[in-house]
Formats: C-alpha cells, structure tokens, sequence
C-alpha cells in the first residue's frame, strides 16, 4: 500500500512540474555573457552618448528574468560620480532571455562633468546570489568652455544693461521737469 501510495505522489508532481528541474537551474555567471557598446568614446561636455549592452544566455536553458543595471564611474577618483546624473533610468528589465538568444537594451547617457570615466552593465536577477558583468566601456569627456553657453550671454548682457539704461532716461527726464 504504501509503495502504491509513493508511486501516485510521485506521479502526481512529476505530472504538474513540481519536484522536477529547475528550467534555470544554471548560475547567472556561468550562462549570461554582458557586453555594452562602445568599447571606448570621446564625447564633449554637453553632448550626449548612445551605449548599447547586449546580454547573451549561453546556457541550454532560459535564464531567469534579468534586469541591467548600468554603472558609471570615475577609475582615477578625481570626481564624485552619481549615474542618476547621466541617464534616468539605471535599471532596464530584460527579462527571461532564452537559450543561444541575445537581448538588447540601449543607454543614452549625458555626462555632467569632464573626466574619464568607466561604464559596465551588470545583469542579475531578484533571488540569485551572483551576477554577470561586463566589459568596460571607457568614455572620455572634454570640458567644453565657452562664453556663450545656451546663447545666455545675450540676455546676461542686455537685461541689465536696459534697466540702466531705462534708469539713466527717468533720471534725465526727472531733472529736465525740476
């Protein structure tokens, strides 16, 4: 009776899934390449930059849901970098990516301050104790200085320049009625 009873149970969860394998058994290091696009850019200060990160299950099985998480830095540490500077957005959800399939997430990030910096992309998934990380894509910021930046030296100029004005012509005529 009891191994009748053994037989059904074991019957009954291999019928519905549970106590089968796992379909994402694999670790997130070992299946998922992570790769951003470019490898290396030089941008000016006010410009914006495209990165494109590519996340790749290499595993026989899908992966299980993924989010990118972009990171930016500056490897010499001579400015405090905080990516919510650059982009909105820091995590994109990719999530489950399929066996041999690509899946690919665009960045457009606008630097506020000259440097070298770093960015690398990391995906991970809620519950899973590792992740995948990728290349380094290395962008090089040149300051941009400039007298007119927006075309505000107009307005920084000729707005105080016409209320003096404007006061020089009250006081005239306040003189010329006394």
């Amino acid at each position: 009776m009891t191994a009748v009873l053994v037989t059904l149970v074991g019957g009954i969860l291999g019928l519905t899934g549970f106590g089968g394998p796992v379909a994402h058994a694999d670790g997130v290091v070992d299946t998922i390449t992570v790769t951003i696009e470019p490898s290396a850019s030089s941008i000016t200060l006010g410009d914006s930059l495209g990165l494109r990160v590519s996340v790749t299950n290499n595993g026989g099985n899908p992966s299980p849901p993924l989010v990118v998480h972009l990171d930016i830095t500056d490897p010499d540490q001579s400015t405090t970098v905080d990516p919510e500077d650059w982009t909105t957005t820091l995590n994109k959800p990719v999530g489950v990516v399929a066996a041999g399939e690509t899946v690919t997430v665009d960045w457009h990030v606008q630097p506020i301050s000259g440097g070298a910096f770093a960015t690398y992309a990391v995906a991970l998934s809620p519950g899973i104790d590792d992740a995948a990380a990728s290349n380094v894509s290395q962008v090089a910021v040149a300051d941009q200085r400039s007298l007119n930046p927006g075309g505000i030296l107009l307005v920084a100029i000729g707005t105080p320049a016409s209320v003096g004005a404007l006061l020089l012509l009250q006081i005239r005529l306040a003189r010329r009625t006394t």
